[in-house]
């Protein structure tokens, strides 16, 4: 199994030293596979979430629609934050929104995005932090890795 990484991340995930990467360009997603064209995952800081969610929306939207058109068995982001310290600052009692710069994106809205992020079939995990993030993208291109090989294992078997 190698995990290709895209060249546009600047801070790499680290991964366990027996996981194999290497750094070449995705179309789609900042991790994958490598030779895997139908699985890719994106990778988000809390901020980029925010911008991705808020005024690049429209461009998201385009490279969902790049992975629906190629096929993508799932589609994945994770956010390197956990998701009450994304939506949700506690102060006298009431719940506020979070101090960032999009002062519109409120819970109710980031909820939305969410919502309309699964009926696009794409699963949103918040994973806390970096390396609970690339343990999660392990963890998914393992399975992916098993799902493949299982399919290999199919096809050989019927011919």
């Amino acid at each position: 199994m190698v995990i290709v990484i895209d060249t546009r991340e600047q801070r790499p995930w680290s991964f366990p030293p027996h996981i194999e990467t290497e750094i070449g360009t995705l179309h789609t997603g900042d991790y994958a596979l490598k030779g895997d064209d139908h699985f890719a995952v994106e990778r988000k800081s809390a901020d980029d979430f925010v911008g991705t969610i808020s005024l690049g929306w429209c461009r998201f939207v385009k490279e969902l629609n790049r992975m629906d058109a190629a096929q993508f068995t799932a589609k994945t982001v994770i956010v390197e934050t956990d998701f009450e310290t994304f939506c949700f600052r506690t102060g006298s009692g009431m719940i506020l929104p979070p101090d960032h710069e999009h002062i519109r994106c409120t819970p109710q809205f980031v909820m939305k995005r969410i919502a309309e992020l699964t009926m696009r079939n794409v699963s949103v995990i918040f994973a806390g932090n970096a390396e609970l993030a690339s343990a999660i993208a392990l963890r998914l291109f393992i399975e992916r890795q098993n799902q493949l090989e299982y399919c290999n294992l199919n096809l050989e078997s019927q011919r």
